[in-house]
């Protein structure tokens, strides 16, 4: 994951539209983090990605198109209707120019591939800085930071181009991912395993408020 600050007019469309594409896999899904070190207990958090919160990610305050309608105009372009979006449609928002939606564009396909996980790691957001406020922080060079709601669940509303070890004081490695449809009570797909079989291996010791969010 390589973060980059120069990019031309066509290359920052070409990274937008390939982080749409990754996007497009996660929506209207619910996925369930569950990370461990060696000697530590379990941490684990769930996260939903909705079309509002993409176009932020990016530091982008279109002034063409509101966030849900900038996400579908490069969905369609990845799938051959439409004509995408043009520079003029990719407005920094507060705080952010155009070097900052450079190396955001340049890393978010990559820490949108959750089936790789397995190279991120997870943990609570409890350094105080001047960056924006999150609870749970995501990724590896670059973060991504999520916010938890008053349902348990948590969503995506920033991208960082900084190291994890930035926001977070102790991190845990991904091990496994699970993913439902939202409406769905329990999780039943194992999305991820760091190792073949290890669900199996680890999943009886798992605290009983987990293995109630999980179809065992």
């Amino acid at each position: 994951m390589i973060v980059q600050s120069k990019l031309t007019n066509e290359e920052l469309l070409k990274y937008i539209y390939k982080a749409a594409a990754e996007y497009d896999v996660l929506i209207e899904k619910s996925f369930l983090i569950i990370g461990k070190n060696k000697n530590s207990k379990y941490y684990w958090f769930e996260c939903q990605f909705e079309k509002k919160n993409f176009m932020h990610l990016l530091g982008i305050d279109s002034e063409n198109y509101n966030a849900e309608e900038f996400f579908d105009k490069c969905n369609e372009y990845n799938k051959g209707i439409g004509s995408g979006i043009l520079i003029k449609d990719c407005t920094p928002s507060r705080n952010h120019n155009r070097t900052t939606i450079n190396e955001k564009a340049s890393v978010c396909s990559e820490i949108l591939k959750i089936h790789n996980a397995k190279y991120f790691k997870i943990g609570d957001k409890d350094k105080i800085l001047q960056y924006v406020d999150f609870s749970y922080a995501y990724g590896s060079e670059a973060t991504m930071g999520f916010q938890k709601n008053n349902v348990g669940s948590s969503f995506p509303i920033t991208l960082i181009p900084k190291n994890i070890d930035t926001f977070a004081t102790k991190k845990y490695k991904v091990v496994f991912v699970y993913k439902k449809d939202i409406d769905d009570k329990v999780y039943k797909e194992l999305f991820l395993e760091i190792k073949k079989e290890l669900i199996k291996e680890l999943s009886a010791d798992f605290p009983e408020k987990l293995k109630k969010r999980i179809h065992l």
